[in-house]
């Protein structure tokens, strides 16, 4: 399925960044794309917009590091989990710092879409959020092919499952292959136990070492 702009026009993205320059630089690159932009710098204020009863978005894109610990990812990743669970359909892209896998496997945990590793690209971001769209267009055609609600969102919540696994499995080969296949030190980047990390491993079908 290809994007196109008429597609973008009615999608509207909500951008959670406290560095004003760089949010002011994806809103521009976004809006010539299409979409309708709003933006937050802060965890409250990205809540006090999606509580608002004529504000509709159904992609974000979160900084994980937001004031008043932006070098931390413990105000983003709630700020995460309070948006996924006001709005079931959002599409979220989390970025994270290049040191952090462990962080990012929680976001997925906690229903992000995707995650980009910082600094990230003008392209990248508008490639990730190409994706999103993709999945927001086909959930569109599962309602407009009149399925009933249970079976529309048990299709939904499949569609983002298997995504949140691919992403899981790109990160886990990232950071296994970043550390030599040292399953020790992957592991540590990533925040789990060697056991925890096997069963990535045997669940993606991963080998000690590339063959």
């Amino acid at each position: 399925m290809s994007i196109s702009l008429s597609s973008l026009g009615h999608r509207t993205i909500l951008i959670v960044e406290d560095d004003a320059s760089l949010c002011d630089l994806w809103r521009s690159s976004l809006e010539d794309m299409g979409y309708r932009v709003l933006s937050a710098g802060s965890a409250p204020d990205a809540l006090d917009i999606s509580r608002q009863e004529d504000v509709s978005f159904d992609l974000a894109v979160l900084d994980l590091g937001l004031p008043p610990h932006p070098h931390e990812a413990t105000e983003g990743l709630e700020l995460l989990r309070q948006l996924v669970l006001a709005r079931p359909g959002l599409k979220a892209l989390v970025l994270t710092g290049q040191d952090e896998p462990s962080v990012a496997l929680r976001a997925i945990g906690l229903g992000a879409f995707d995650f980009l590793n910082k600094p990230v690209s003008s392209q990248r971001l508008r490639e990730a959020l190409s994706r999103a769209v993709l999945f927001l267009e086909a959930e569109k055609q599962l309602s407009a092919d009149g399925q009933a609600r249970m079976t529309l969102t048990a299709s939904i919540a499949e569609g983002v499952k298997e995504f949140g696994e691919a992403a899981q499995e790109r990160l886990v080969r990232s950071v296994l292959a970043q550390s030599g296949y040292n399953v020790a030190q992957a592991a540590r980047k990533l925040g789990l136990s060697r056991e925890h990390l096997y069963y990535f491993m045997k669940k993606f079908g991963i080998e000690r070492a590339p063959l």
